[in-house]
């Protein structure tokens, strides 16, 4: 029986990671507008908060992963 490949779990964690930061961006926007279920007396101010972490979940965390788990160590 063969071992999982690493380098594919990592890639699927990295990739998780950005849809995952991808859906909670679109619904904090979607909530500082207004039009998202649960957050109806959430104050502005934190959704665009959340829309922040999001962003960063989406653009910067899988850039961090991808260097700390690189092979090519220089």
């Amino acid at each position: 029986m063969s071992q999982p490949d690493p380098a594919f779990a990592r890639w699927a964690a990295i990739q998780s990671i950005r849809v995952a930061g991808i859906a909670l961006f679109i619904y904090a926007v979607l909530a500082a507008n207004g039009r998202a279920p649960w957050f109806e007396g959430v104050p502005t101010d934190w959704t665009w908060a959340l829309a922040l972490i999001g962003a960063s979940d989406a653009f910067l965390v899988p850039v961090l992963l991808a260097r700390m788990w690189s092979s090519d160590k220089s």
